[in-house]
């Protein structure tokens, strides 16, 4: 994947970006914690980092002004809250003691394949000059891993192991359609270009399709011998394909044909075919107890419900948290609520008088011990 997608893998165009871009000018705003998240933090350029994200994507869906800011507005709140919920499961995932170094290290190896680099100086440098930094990458990647691996094994295994038999049946009954494999057939070619004279090319292409119809000759001998196709004098098949996915005129002849047809010529772009089946094969309806029929229903059922037990799993981690989020970002609309901590700005009459109730503290401690030494 290249370095200008890199933003859609690690997935900040809409579920809240922690990685800070590079800015346009070598001039870096000081930066500052917006949210404590237990012993973790926030920063203000993740945040707004994100927020770019969700406005480059607004406007990628062609919003008028007054839609885009009510859209964005809408957003805020949202984009704080995946930013303390991703924080809380990479600290849940620690707590489990799950360790995503292996996929982190598998995603940039991908990367450096992808960016023809051979090793990670190579990958850190592109990477630095598309505006991104290497580091901030890793830890992105691994907070993303660390999320999907928490929920996989908090959640999701939950939801799956409460799935019941009749659940799964009746899921598989509703969405027969998806589970048929489509019919597939193979064929063979001989094509004829349409050269100067169409029309000529037509009459040769006839002439051909009653000889192989004739059985006089083999089909293969014939396609050596006439085709016009380099490829096709050497070996005139074509392969296997789904039908539904062939060319609509390639379609529209041999798709009830069975095997052994010889097609009347089709005329394409450049010139006409004249194909052979050489095999085929009916659709098929996937038995529900195939494991790749299974695998899709647990997933597709697993996905429907957990959405709600999702938001309960994040709601427990937030009211099990310490949340402290500066004034300035608490949304109305957020769902996560931040402790509420009185802070006495410090002046030099507070610092006395805290001086000057230790002293008396430390006064009478001393004149207690004095009373207790003196007893006979």
């Amino acid at each position: 994947m290249k370095l200008t997608k890199v933003v859609l893998l690690l997935g900040f165009a809409l579920l809240g970006a922690n990685l800070a871009y590079a800015q346009e000018s070598d001039v870096k705003p000081i930066d500052e914690v917006i949210a404590r998240v237990n012993a973790g933090v926030i920063m203000r350029s993740a945040f707004e980092a994100a927020q770019r994200d969700v406005l480059e994507e607004l406007k990628r869906q062609g919003l008028k002004p007054e839609e885009l800011e009510k859209k964005f507005n809408e957003w805020k709140p949202r984009i704080l809250d995946e930013l303390i919920n991703t924080q809380l499961l990479a600290q849940r995932a620690k707590d489990l003691s799950i360790n995503v170094d292996a996929q982190v290290n598998q995603q940039l190896l991908r990367m450096m394949k992808e960016n023809n680099c051979e090793g990670e100086e190579c990958l850190k440098q592109k990477m630095r000059e598309a505006g991104y930094d290497i580091d901030e990458v890793k830890r992105v990647l691994g907070e993303n891993f660390s999320k999907e691996a928490v929920l996989s094994q908090e959640v999701y295994g939950k939801v799956y192991r409460n799935l019941t038999e009749k659940e799964k049946r009746e899921f598989y009954d509703k969405n027969k359609q998806g589970y048929s494999e489509p019919a597939e057939i193979t064929l063979s070619n001989i094509f004829i270009a349409l050269g100067k004279d169409p029309n000529q090319a037509l009459l040769r292409a006839k002439e051909i399709v009653i000889q192989a119809r004739s059985g006089a000759a083999d089909f293969k001998a014939l396609a050596q011998k006439y085709t016009e196709s380099e490829a096709g004098k050497k070996n005139p098949s074509l392969g296997t394909f789904k039908i539904p996915e062939l060319n609509p005129e390639v379609k529209a002849v041999v798709e009830n044909a069975q095997a052994g047809t010889i097609t009347d010529p089709v005329k394409l772009d450049t010139g006409y075919s004249i194909f052979r089946v050489d095999q085929r094969k009916e659709a098929n309806l996937l038995a529900f107890e195939d494991e790749r029929v299974q695998n899709h229903i647990a997933r597709s059922l697993v996905e429907q419900r957990s959405g709600e037990q999702i938001e309960q799993y994040l709601t427990k981690l937030r009211n099990d948290a310490f949340i402290e989020i500066d004034a300035r970002y608490q949304f109305e609309n957020s769902k996560v609520k931040s402790a509420q901590i009185k802070r006495v700005p410090y002046s030099e009459d507070n610092g006395k008088k805290k001086k000057d109730k230790k002293e008396k503290e430390k006064k009478a401690e001393e004149a207690t011990k004095a009373t207790a030494n003196n007893k006979p």
